[in-house]
Order: structure tokens, then sequence, then C-alpha cells
């Protein structure tokens, strides 16, 4: 008979068997985590990092060439049959072979074209009526490539209104709003009824222009000083060099702010209210002409009037008078100009393809291109064209194997830029509410290769970091410099061009309003960058010599600027590595803290140039700087928190990166920049007086420029402190969308 002790011991072991048993399901249900599903597993790494290795591999600069020989072959002018018909089908039908998709978007806007018929000139227009010292209509064939193209239009500005005009001229230097200024205020020199003559360079051609109306002249004639685009010598142009020759003219727009005149604001589609001509800002105040510096010297020659001081003396042989008026024997004689440009509704077209992403296809990596050019553009735009094109080509054979990228790529070629930005502009107005939630960058190439010294770039500071990782990854195309120990196109970068406050790190400029980027900014609130291989600093060209003339063809850059195409490649394979690295890594790779350094930069330069008398006018910066604090501090617990994420659980990984790249939209004020609402991102917008700079706090800029020489000194500084208030009161909204989700409302 067994015991009831030993009955009792059987009893626990049972039932200790059984509690082991349960909790062993239980733990293995329940504390050992399962094999996640495929779709889980894929979307929670970082993509194949050797794919970018491949990319940059598969990127030849051979194709790159063949590329640029195409569209150069032929000019190709916004409206034009071979930019809006060849052009357009062309790189649809390689998109929609290469791609998943393409779309072609159309527009009609007003463009501007010089009339064949009746050509822009200058000339003196003598006592007797007659005309001296004509320029030439048209630039000089010098190259075999330029010859038999009929569509080749002559040198004109965009949006010039059309008239004849005659006044003493004046030469005016650069045409800057200091100019202006200096030779009214400080020379008392009479500017009303006369022509003014401005060296092309240092500021947007509209920004002359305008400064020019509003100084009281009636008519401007641009032209290339050689001090600007001739520096080594006047002998050695091209053909034989890189230079630009007497005989070249830049082409370019004088329209005084982006998109069609006609629809601003909204995208010139087809349900579109479109403005009658005289009530848009679709020509300029004066009537305007470029001309090359072989005709330039016939007038500059003959100016009276005192000489202009030692840094207004150039590149001519010459002495540089102010005027107003011709010395002898031509005191009683005038400058004509004569301009018969006219506007005209046309068609233009945005091509887009896109790579459909595998997990996030709703979230869009956008890199893009200008497609039209003024003649044959080899450079600008048709080097980066050529790239990007070669890019897609690269991106299509890894699709042929399979891969898919985390997030859609976009791929754009814009329509009309050279006009006014107006393909792009058109294209995110009439997408801007999908954009706006699902743009992650705009990455931007206007230029591949103007220059084969250095890279160059401006950007929004929340890329700088990506930009900077990826440079280190691209091959330097220079063999000399891997020579002396630069093995990529970061350090070459970083020994050309050095940042002002980290010698560690290349230089990247601000964004004003000089490509496509800039509707992305403005209007989107999208994080941008631009790019390009440039020239050495020590040349201080205004731009590459040949810009915008008929010289700037196929032999120019296959010859003399890029042998190779090992320049042109590097650049394609930068655009790559970044397309790569945002369209395939969990976490996006935008960095808000240097937004906070950078913002923190700002703040001191104010300070340092305005803090006394801030405080005079009892104006302080305190507020903005406490917020600026938030903002990094709050960028700092963002970053944190995606180094802790965990990458398993979707919809973290989707609120933090939505926190990343919204950020950039937080700086976007409705109501747009004082006086400028077509501008609305309030830390980094267009200058007022020049569009292709850059103003950092843009508002309160152009509220501080010239204060002092107000009669209505109240009015200004009430404006001062209003633009005090609205930078605080952006910075710390943009900081609050970086904080955690509870943190609204005191929850």
């Amino acid at each position: 008979m067994v015991s009831w002790k030993m009955m009792s011991w059987k009893l626990v072991a049972v039932v200790c068997t059984v509690v082991f048993l349960v909790l062993g399901i239980l733990i293995g249900k329940f504390g050992i985590p399962p094999d996640l599903p495929s779709w889980l597993r894929g979307m929670s790494i970082d993509g194949d990092s050797s794919l970018t290795e491949r990319l940059m591999k598969e990127i030849r600069a051979d194709n790159i060439e063949k590329n640029l020989k195409y569209f150069t072959q032929k000019a190709h002018i916004a409206g034009s049959p071979r930019e809006e018909e060849e052009l357009v089908n062309y790189i649809f039908n390689e998109w929609k072979s290469h791609l998943d998709s393409a779309r072609i978007y159309p527009y009609s806007v007003l463009l501007s074209y010089p009339n064949a018929s009746d050509p822009n000139y200058v000339a003196v227009q003598l006592e007797n009526g007659t005309e001296a010292d004509m320029s030439a209509k048209v630039e000089k064939i010098l190259n075999p490539d330029q010859e038999e193209d009929p569509t080749v239009v002559n040198p004109f500005n965009a949006y010039s209104l059309p008239g004849t005009v005659m006044g003493d001229p004046v030469y005016v230097n650069y045409g800057t709003i200091e100019d202006f200024t200096y030779m009214k205020r400080n020379l008392s020199i009479d500017l009303n009824g006369t022509i003014a003559i401005a060296r092309y360079g240092k500021i947007y051609r509209a920004d002359k222009v305008k400064h020019a109306a509003e100084f009281g002249c009636v008519g401007m004639v641009l032209y290339s000083d050689p001090a600007d685009y001739a520096v080594d010598s006047e002998v050695r142009v091209y053909p034989d060099d890189w230079w630009l020759p007497g005989t070249g003219v830049q082409r370019g727009t004088v329209l005084p702010r982006d998109g069609d005149p006609l629809t601003p604001y909204y995208p010139s589609i087809e349900s579109a209210f479109y403005q009658k001509e005289s009530d848009s800002f679709s020509v300029s105040a004066i009537p305007v002409t470029p001309i090359g510096y072989d005709d330039a010297i016939k007038y500059l020659r003959k100016i009276s009037g005192p000489e202009a001081n030692s840094t207004w003396q150039w590149g001519l042989n010459v002495t540089y008078r102010l005027g107003p008026g011709f010395i002898p024997p031509y005191s009683n004689s005038k400058l004509k100009l004569h301009v018969r440009t006219y506007n005209e509704r046309r068609m233009t077209h945005n091509v887009i393809g896109y790579i459909r992403g595998e997990h996030e296809p709703d979230r869009y990596v956008v890199l893009g291109n200008h497609r039209d050019a003024w003649v044959f553009g080899a450079v600008d735009p048709s080097s980066a064209s050529a790239a990007m094109m070669e890019l897609s080509r690269a991106f299509g054979e890894l699709l042929k194997d399979g891969w898919r990228p985390r997030r859609s790529i976009v791929f754009c070629s814009w329509g009309a830029e050279e006009h006014g930005l107006i393909g792009s502009t058109e294209w995110v107005e009439e997408l801007v509410k999908i954009l706006g939630t699902r743009a992650v960058a705009y990455l931007n190439v206007d230029i591949a290769v103007e220059g084969n010294t250095t890279l160059m770039a401006s950007g929004t500071p929340n890329l700088y970091k990506l930009l900077h990782e990826s440079a280190k990854k691209v091959e330097n195309p220079n063999p000399d410099e891997i020579a002396n120990g630069r093995k990529t196109v970061f350090d070459t970068w970083l020994a050309n061009d050095p940042s002002d406050y980290d010698p560690t790190l290349p230089h990247i400029g601000e964004l004003g309003s000089a490509s496509d980027y800039t509707a992305f900014l403005q209007i989107g609130g999208i994080p941008c960058i631009d790019m390009s291989y440039t020239y050495s600093k020590t040349y201080k060209l205004s731009d590459y010599p040949m810009y915008h003339s008929a010289y700037e063809t196929f032999d120019l850059v296959s010859r003399l600027m890029d042998r190779g195409f090992k320049y042109h490649q590097a650049v394609a394979r930068l655009l790559g590595v970044m397309t790569m690295t945002l369209a395939e890594k969990v976490i996006l790779d935008l960095d808000c803290t240097q937004y906070a350094n950078k913002l923190e930069r700002m703040v001191k330069d104010i300070q340092t140039h305005y803090g006394p008398l801030f405080e005079k006018h009892g104006i302080s910066m305190d507020g903005v700087v406490k917020a600026i604090q938030e903002f990094k501090e709050a960028a700092r617990n963002l970053h944190g928190r995606t180094e802790t994420v965990e990458l398993t659980n979707p919809l973290e990984v989707r609120r933090l990166n939505d926190q990343l790249m919204d950020l950039e939209r937080a700086f976007i004020d409705p109501l747009g920049i004082s006086g400028r609402p077509w501008y609305r991102h309030v830390i980094f917008a267009p200058s007022l007086h020049d569009a292709y700079g850059s103003s950092s706090f843009p508002g309160l800029t152009d509220a501080l420029f010239d204060i002092e020489n107000d009669p209505d000194q109240a009015r200004r500084w009430e404006q001062i402190k209003k633009e005090v208030s609205v930078i605080t009161f952006i910075i710390h909204s943009a900081a609050s969308t970086m904080k955690g989700v509870n943190d609204i409302g005191g929850l």
C-alpha cells in the first residue's frame, strides 16, 4: 500500500511537469521571435550596397558621349519642332523601354522669340539720321558644328519689350543695384532717358534690366566682357581654346518671375484661365538686347563723361567712361536700340519616367534636368541630359535583373527652362498636392560639366551629409588628382573649395532661383540639391565662357572640356549614388542636425552685421536664438530615435521618415515672402536684387536693404519687427514637427 506522502510527491511531480510544459509552449510561442514574413524582412533592411557599385560600373562614358552628340546635332529652343516633338518622343520611348513607365505632360505657355526677318541690333544714330557701327545680327560661324542649321535663332533676350529707342549711352558696370545707386547718389549722374550698357555676370540679367528701368533708363544693352568670359587671352579663343570670341553673344531670358506668365500660381493645363498679356509680367519694362564684345567696344570707346573708377575698368582695350553721351565728333549722336522680339503661345512638354518602388511606391525620389537650349546647348543643358539618360539606362539594367528599389524613382526632363523655369514650375503647380506629401527630395543637374576642376553644389542643409558621403564613393575622374592622393570626387572638392565653418568638409552653397529646383523648394517645400563639375575658382568667371552662345557645341565639349567624358561619367555616378541611397535605405538619409547648425550660423551673421542697429531700435533676436536651440534639441532627439527604432516595425519607421521628410515643408509660409509672395520658403529664397543668388532669411534681408536711406524709418523698422517674429514662429513650428507624437497640447 502506497503511503500518502508518496502519492503527494507524485502529484506534485505531475503538476510541475504540466506547468513546465505549458510554460515551454508559451515561451516557444511568444518568447522566441518567429521568422519574419519575407515582405517584412525585405522592407526592414537597407538595399544591397553592392548594387550601388554595380550601378556606377554600368554607367559608361562612351554612351554619354553618344547621347551628347545626338542632343546637340541641331538647335532645340523651347517650342520648336525638334525640341517638342523629336527630343520629347525620343526620351519618352527610351524611358518607356528602360523604366517601368513614362508619361508626357503638355502645357500651353507663352514663349518668346526674335524676329528672323527683322533682327534686333544696336547702332550709333548720327546727327544726320544715318546709322553707324551697327552690331552684328547673327553670330559668325567658326566651326562646322554650327553650319547648315536654319533653326538657330539670332541673339536676343526673351520677353524683352519690343520697340526702337534712342538715348545717350551710359556704362553701368554689371548693372547691380549697388552700381546704379553709386552712379546716382555718389556721382549725381542723371540716368533718365539714357540707354545703359552693362556687362553680363554677377547677377541675373532680368534684375539688371529691372534696375535700369527703375533708375529711368529707356533701354539696355548687355555684353560679355573679356574680363568675365575670355580671361586668359583674347588671342586664343574658340575654336582654338574654350574662351569666348568677340563674336559670341549670350542669349537669355529677362522674365522677372518663374513659370508661365499668363497663369501665375496655377498650371497651364487645359482648364487654365489665361491672363491677358497686358495684365501679366510677360515683358520687361524697357527694350533690351545682347551683343558680343567686338561690338561693345565700338560704343564704349565713344562714351564721354568721367572715367570709371579702377574697379569698373575691365578687359577691353579702352578707357571705360560712364557717360552720358558720346565724345566728339559724335556729341550730337545717340545710341539706338532696335528690338523686335515677340511673344507667342506654344506647347512645351515635360517627360517623366518612373521606377515603381516595391515597399513604399508612394514615396518619390525625384531627379531632373531641363532639355531645351537656346542653341545647341552642349553644356547647358545637354551635358546633364546626356548623363541622366545614361543613368536611367543603367537603372534599367538593374531592373532587368529583378532589382526594385524600396521607394519610387522619378526621372524628369523639363521643357522651357531657359525661358523662365516654365516646365518644372507648371508641373509642380499641377501636382503640388501629390508632391507635397510624397516627394522625398529633388536632385537637379542643370549642367553636368561646365569645367574640369572640381565639383560644385548648392542645396538644403538636410542633404549636405548625403552629398558629402556620396562624393566619397565616386572615383576621381582626373588621373593627376589620383596621383596626388585625391582618389575621390570628394577629395578634390575639399581641396578646391573647403567650407568656411569646417575645414574637413567641402563648401555647399545656398539655392537661389537659377534652375528647376526652384518650384520644388519654394512651392513644395521639398529638400533640393543642384550640382555640376566646374572650372577653377582662380579664373573668377561669371559663367563658363560659351554660356548660351552658338559656340556651345559638341566640338567644344568633346575636344576642349571633357575628352573621354570621364567628368560627365563622375557626375552621373554621383547622381546615381545619391538616388540609390535615398531610394534604398530604410531610414531616410536626411540630416536635420545640419539644418540646426546652418540656422545657428545664419543668426550669428545677422547679429554680427546688425546687432548694434537692432539694439538701437529695440529689436532683439533672443526669440530666434531660443527657437533655434529648441530646433537643435528636437533634431538631436529625432535622430536619436532613428538610431534606436525597431526596423521591423514599419509603422514606426514610416512615422520617423515622415518627420525627416516633412521638415522642409515646415519652412513654407503660405502667405509668401513680403512683397514677393511667389517665393514662400522663409529660410532660403532668391535675392531681391539677384534671382540667381540666395538670401538667408529673405524677408528680413529684403526689409534691411538700404534701410538707412528710407525716409519712412518708422515703417521700415516695424517691418523688421514683423520679419523677426515670422522667423521665430517658423523655426519654432519646424522644431515641433521633429518632436515625439505625444509632444502636442501637453499630452
